[in-house]
């Protein structure tokens, strides 16, 4: 779904509800957020309000927390309340960068 078009072809804001729904569904769709079970779980809640975005939950890395955000402001929304927490995997900050550069 994307934002209606006016007359003057600027996209319309799109309803809390729509909104709310639509950056649900990408959060969904979207295979980085795809995990399984136990502590590195992904889950995020989507609230919206007056166009303004609250982001709770969990993600598994500080890229995904970004990735969310840059995702409800993609899709219209007016300001992003990032509260999204990223999981403790129990290693050092040296194991995690010889894991991306590897």
């Amino acid at each position: 779904m994307r934002p209606r078009v006016n007359a003057r072809n600027r996209p319309e804001p799109l309803e809390d509800e729509e909104l709310q729904q639509l950056i649900t569904e990408r959060i969904e769709e979207d295979p980085v957020f795809w995990t399984g079970s136990g502590r590195r779980r992904t889950y995020v809640t989507v609230e919206v309000e007056d166009g303004h975005v609250v982001l709770s939950g969990l993600v598994r890395s500080p890229l995904d927390r970004r990735r969310a955000d840059i995702l409800a402001r993609a899709l219209g929304a007016a300001s992003v309340d990032n509260r999204l927490g990223v999981a403790e995997d129990g290693t050092s900050g040296k194991d995690k960068q010889k894991r991306s550069v590897a």
